[in-house]
Formats: C-alpha cells, sequence, structure tokens
C-alpha cells in the first residue's frame, strides 16, 4: 500500500508538501496540491485514521447524542449536521441513548478517551452539571435550553415559539387551548408549559397532556381527547407526528377538524403539509448546521455560544 513517501516521489513533491495537503495545511500552492491529490487517486493512497490522529491530535470525528434515531423530529437536526460535516471532512458517530443516563455517559466517554473531537447532543435526561464534567476533554454543544455558558447552546426559544403558536390560534379566535408534549419535565416542556399558563386566560392543568412522542400516541390521545366531558377547543402539539396520529384517528371517528376540534402542530415535516396540518415551522436543520459550526469553532479557540431561535406560521387547514 502506498505511503507519503511514495505520494512524494510521484507527485514530485516534498514528503513536507504532502503532509501539509492531508492536514489542510492552507500554504500550499494550488498546483501543487492538485498533482498530490492526482498522485494519492492514481496510487489508490487510503489515510491511516490512527496515524493521521497521532500527528494531528484530531479524529476527525464528532459524537451526535440523540435519544431516538427513527423518529422523524431528528432528522432535520442529522441532516443540517451531515451536511456542514461532509463539508469539513468530518465524520459523524451516531448514538441513541433512549433517554438512559447509562448511553448519554458511554457516549461521553468517547470524547473523555479522545475518540472523538466533540459532542453534539440533542436532547437528553442528563443534568447539565454531569455533562459540564465532560466540557474538560473537548468541546459540547446542545439543542436545548438552560446550558451553561462552558456549553455551546443552538436551540429553539420555546417560550417565544408556543408563545407565537397560542397567539396564531387566539388570532382565529380560540382561547380554550389544551397543549400536548413529550416529557413534563424537560427545559423545553417546562419553557412551553410557562408560555400556555402566560397566554392562555382559561389554562387549565388538566388541558396539558404530556408522554406523546409518536404518531401511535397521538392515536391514543384521541381516545383519551373524546372520553373527556370538558375538553378544549383547540390543541397545540409539540410535534407533528402526535398531531397526525392524532389526525387520522379523530377522522376515522367522523370528527371534524377542525369545526369540533382545532389543531396546530410544531415541527413544520412536509408529511405534516400532505394532510393539511396547520404548523409552526422550526429551523432544524439550521440548528443542526449551526450546533456543527460552533462545535468547530471551540476546537479552534472560540468561545461557548448561547443562540434562541424561532419559529414561523405554515397555514394549513385544520384551523
Amino acid at each position: 500500500m502506498a505511503n507519503i513517501r511514495d505520494i512524494a516521489k510521484h507527485a514530485d513533491v516534498s514528503v513536507t508538501t504532502v503532509s501539509r495537503v492531508l492536514n489542510e495545511h492552507p500554504y500550499v500552492s494550488k498546483e501543487k496540491r492538485t498533482r498530490v491529490h492526482a498522485a494519492m487517486k492514481e496510487l489508490g493512497y487510503l489515510r491511516n485514521q490512527q496515524a493521521l490522529t497521532l500527528s494531528t491530535g484530531k479524529t476527525q470525528r464528532i459524537v451526535v447524542i440523540l435519544p431516538y434515531m427513527d423518529h422523524p423530529y431528528y432528522g432535520f437536526f442529522v441532516n443540517g449536521l451531515a451536511k456542514a460535516a461532509l463539508e469539513h471532512d468530518y465524520r459523524l458517530v451516531m448514538w441513541q441513548t433512549e433517554y438512559k443516563l447509562s448511553e448519554e455517559r458511554q457516549a461521553l466517554d468517547l470524547l473523555k478517551h479522545r475518540e472523538v473531537d466533540g459532542a453534539i447532543v440533542l436532547s437528553h435526561e442528563m443534568s447539565f452539571k454531569e455533562m459540564e464534567t465532560y466540557r474538560a476533554y473537548g468541546p459540547i454543544a446542545v439543542a436545548t435550553v438552560g446550558a451553561p455558558e462552558t456549553i455551546s447552546s443552538i436551540h429553539v426559544d420555546h417560550y417565544a415559539s408556543f408563545v407565537s403558536g397560542i397567539r396564531v390560534l387566539q388570532q382565529y379566535g380560540y382561547e380554550e387551548i389544551g397543549i400536548i408534549l413529550s416529557r413534563s419535565h424537560s427545559p423545553s416542556s417546562l419553557a412551553r408549559q410557562q408560555a400556555y399558563f402566560d397566554e392562555v386566560a382559561h389554562a387549565r392543568e388538566q388541558w396539558i397532556w404530556t408522554g406523546y412522542l409518536t404518531s401511535e400516541d397521538g392515536i391514543r390521545l384521541a381516545e383519551t381527547f373524546l372520553s373527556q366531558k370538558e375538553r378544549p377547543r383547540a390543541l397545540f402539539f409539540s410535534s407533528d407526528y402526535v398531531a397526525l396520529g392524532f389526525l387520522g384517528e379523530m377522522q376515522r371517528r367522523d370528527i371534524k377538524i377542525p369545526q369540533e376540534v382545532a389543531m396546530l402542530g410544531f415541527d413544520g415535516h412536509p408529511i405534516g403539509h400532505a394532510f393539511g396540518l396547520s404548523t409552526m415551522l422550526s429551523p432544524n436543520e439550521e440548528i443542526g448546521r449551526r450546533l456543527f459550526e460552533t462545535t468547530l469553532a471551540e476546537m479552534n479557540g472560540a468561545q461557548p455560544e448561547t443562540h434562541g431561535m424561532t419559529v414561523s406560521y405554515q397555514v394549513g387547514t385544520t384551523l
């Protein structure tokens, strides 16, 4: 198998020049860089990742920690991350946790043991206090609210976004509103509940449903909702997929939407648009890209960043 000396001889450059090209050093002429890449291709050169890590101190890998890889909500985050990683010649190590602390710790141990250069956390059970103990080993960025100054946070401003969604419902004339959330005590859910009680005059504890994450959960919610004697006139879902499960089940039961109950989703997923779901567009792909870029910047000496992003409204037929 060819080595860098073979590449240097074939391209008629020095070994130092080949090393600089491999490590993307800026001070190499375009003509020499082209010759080196051509030689690598012609000789079938493959980079030795272990040797590269020893020489540069970098693995060119970032671990992405998320609860579920098959949930569409996280797909846009991952798409933004993957596009940015590809542009910077990085690889993503995907780690599904199902909100298990043991799995989150194992994933962050990759950072501790220098198997990755950074960690990006899309959702987590771990406290920020514990997460900070891993910060000494490399940059950590999260897509959740409430992070300390030592951990970058690029996230949806869930309070402002839920206020915006509630006001959309109110503009359509709905005052009796219920909300559907995934976890009851996550930072995002707490912010959403605060927005609900701040904005809805007829807010009720019993009109907050938690523990709903999938379309199957939406089907289950329809049964629960219809069994209640007093029901809100509109529902604000934190997940389009839960909303679609609910919508499908209500239609199977010949319940008219929005005449009997109006619906507003949150993700802005294309499949929601296909079914006419009114929803709030969450900039998850942009957040994914920003998370990667922030992590990369920290590797190069930048300070951690905190930024909350808001959502916009997409009209549908369920209001």
